[in-house]
């Protein structure tokens, strides 16, 4: 009998204040794995990196490689916030010190056709003559990653072949995906061959795993709260797995003082990189999340010049904090607007703004704590626009005007806004739409640029 051991994080979304504790565990674990001669693998399952951290959005992921290396990870597979948040020629630079495998089968170049170099579809470990395939998948956004300059396939049909083409040359297959549990449910009951799916993306936790069949499902929920530990037993007489195990670690201290001290370290060279001075101002520039401000005015009317749109619009939530009079660096406006979310376009009818104008003005809506949707603020706040203004009757919306002129109800106008509000269902106008993303800009790069106006 042979005990695999998979040690697994998920989602970290560079929360780095456990890292050195993280490290602890994995390190007092693998060490009395080689004591008793056990094998294991070290894997991540993606969005480690989350520009809302100074260390990532200052060094463009080359911490987060560097934090995975020193850490002893073997395999990885990406998420969302590394496949589009950073361009081609970022995540390329990030990956290219890295000490682990990658894999991904559904991401290929535009231009090329192929997978980029950094990766492969799948690899096999021998873990103590035990041939162990890995295949990672990711979660497809096809409007943001065709903007980026990559083809990004559906998952579904890239794992069903890549499962037939190996599963007979491998004794344990193993999923890494980035694609979220309702996926990895349909996979487990509609695709024959995969022994465990390692999960991720939408934030799960699964204390002892779930059994869907004969497959195994783990996931350890966000922000290194816990880590994952699956155990496999293989008998390799009879050549078949005779017992699967999940189970969570939640992570609290002792911690590793050298990895808090690498973590503090690559934290200072990456907010030392981002002081760059955009702007000077003469005047403060206080924030308030209910109430229009010069600040979050400023930020709507970025968004209509940057999509060249009739409107802008923006929640003043987006704006976490104010600026003070002076100089303004890439690390003030990082500090303040740190959310991974890009300008859209998009066209709707002035019924629709109204609509959404009404949807605004409800306090629940304003007071609601949002999480996801590249949101990295507390509130949404109230809805600030640029070249539209309204008065209100209680809580509805009177005498709406776009460019000083009366609205039109049937006809069409175009919004410079965010494509955190094409997601979910927090304005229903907006996420029927067609839209029209900009990348690799984020709202922080167009506030940047209009301060500097």
């Amino acid at each position: 009998m042979i005990t695999l051991h998979f040690l697994h994080t998920n989602d970290i979304h560079s929360h780095l204040h456990s890292w050195g504790c993280l490290v602890r565990y994995l390190n007092q674990e693998r060490q009395h794995l080689n004591e008793i001669g056990e094998p294991f693998l070290t894997v991540d399952l993606g969005d480690h990196m989350d520009r809302v951290h100074p260390l990532t959005e200052g060094l463009l992921g080359v911490g987060n490689v560097q934090l995975l290396n020193d850490a002893g990870y073997d395999v990885v597979t990406i998420g969302n916030n590394e496949g589009i948040t950073f361009t081609k020629e970022q995540i390329s630079a990030a990956y290219l010190m890295r000490h682990f495998q990658i894999v991904l089968a559904n991401l290929y170049d535009q231009r090329t056709g192929e997978r980029p170099e950094w990766c492969r579809p799948y690899v096999i470990h021998k873990m103590q003559g035990v041939r162990v395939g890995m295949i990672g998948l990711t979660a497809a956004f096809p409007p943001f990653y065709s903007q980026l300059g990559w083809t990004i396939k559906d998952p579904y049909s890239e794992l069903k072949r890549i499962v037939e083409q190996i599963r007979a040359d491998v004794d344990v297959l193993v999923l890494l995906s980035h694609v979220g549990l309702p996926f990895d449910q349909r996979v487990a009951e509609e695709i024959g061959g995969i022994d465990v799916i390692i999960g991720a993306h939408t934030h799960h936790v699964l204390e002892q795993g779930m059994r869907v069949g004969h497959t195994l499902i783990a996931q350890a929920g966000k922000y290194l709260k816990y880590a994952g530990h699956i155990v496999v037993d293989y008998d390799e007489q009879a050549k078949r797995i005779v017992h699967k195990g999940a189970d969570l670690i939640t992570i609290r201290e002792p911690s590793d003082s050298l990895a808090d001290r690498e973590v503090a370290k690559l934290t200072e060279k990456g907010i030392a990189n981002m002081q760059k001075v955009v702007a000077n101002l003469d005047h403060q520039l206080p924030v308030d999340w209910f109430k229009e401000n010069e600040l979050n005015t400023l930020m709507a009317d970025a968004l209509r010049m940057w999509c060249d749109a009739e409107i802008g619009l923006v929640n003043a939530g987006v704006i976490l904090d104010g600026l003070p009079k002076g100089p303004v660096t890439k690390y003030s406006v990082h500090r303040i607007c740190p959310h991974p979310i890009n300008p859209c376009r998009v066209e709707i009818s002035g019924e629709e703004i109204i609509e959404m104008i009404r949807i605004g003005l409800s306090k629940s809506f304003q007071n609601y704590e949002l999480k996801g949707f590249g949101f990295r603020g507390k509130l949404i706040g109230k809805l600030i626009f640029s070249h539209l203004t309204y008065e209100t009757s209680g809580m509805e919306p009177i005498n709406v005007r776009i460019n000083d002129q009366p609205i039109q109800l049937k006809k069409h106008y175009s919004i410079g806004t965010i494509d955190m509000f094409t997601l979910g269902s927090l304005l229903p106008p907006i996420v029927k739409a067609k839209h029209r993303f900009y990348l690799p800009e984020t709202l922080r790069d167009l506030l940047g640029w209009v301060l500097t106006k």
